[in-house]
């Protein structure tokens, strides 16, 4: 009884990080072979490729989300919304208007659906309105607006509803009608004068935001 045994021998290469592999046919009398040098010879092979293919490197992806009770999801990039207020002269916000141009910033909604559901015991009722309510910390001076936690003072931050109603640290948004689908709320922040003097430095504020849905 003849078998063919194929072998593979391997040389690794620390330079490039790498191994090349040539491979070898050799034909046997099984006759003349005994079945335990056969064994091992196959399980010295195995071994040989799996130290080989461990040394190539490996690592860990940590994976993170949150599912939420809600007919919308909020889109990856409304989760933390950064807004830049830009560069205010500090004698437009002590003599003149006493705030800057207002900047415009999207919360975007995704995959919403309003229509009454049934799932696995659940209900979900039909909905098709949501407001939003705005926390912080409010200014010591002005308690309508948040407080700065940058090196400018007599300043802080006025948040601006959809309507471009002034909105208070604490209020909440008027309702705003939803569709299926994708829907953008659009809200404006702008940097309002606190106290006199109002010094040269950075604005930093912080809100929270939470969707309440009708």
């Amino acid at each position: 009884m003849y078998s063919l045994l194929i072998i593979l021998l391997c040389d690794w290469y620390f330079r490039d990080i790498s191994f090349k592999c040539n491979i070898y046919i050799k034909v046997f009398n099984m006759s003349n072979v005994k079945k335990s040098t056969f064994i091992i010879a196959l399980a010295t092979l195995s071994v040989i490729y799996q130290a080989l293919a461990a040394d190539a490197g490996n690592g860990r992806i940590k994976f993170t989300g949150t599912v939420i009770n809600a007919p919308c999801s909020i889109a990856l990039d409304s989760t933390d919304i950064n807004v830049d207020l830009g560069q205010v002269a500090n004698r437009v916000l002590e003599t003149g208007n006493k705030y800057s141009q207002s900047v415009r910033y999207n919360i975007n909604l995704q995959d919403c659906s309003l229509t009454a559901q049934g799932s696995g015991g659940a209900t979900y009722p039909a909905l098709s309105k949501v407001n939003v309510t705005f926390s912080g910390i409010a200014d010591a001076a002005a308690p309508a607006l948040l407080a700065n936690t940058g090196s400018a003072k007599g300043v802080g931050v006025r948040l601006i509803g959809t309507d471009d109603a002034l909105l208070k640290v604490g209020d909440t948004s008027p309702d705003i009608n939803l569709t299926s689908g994708p829907n953008q709320i659009v809200f404006s922040a702008r940097i309002e004068a606190t106290s006199a003097p109002v010094t040269t430095g950075t604005v930093v504020s912080q809100a929270t935001y939470a969707l309440n849905y009708k």
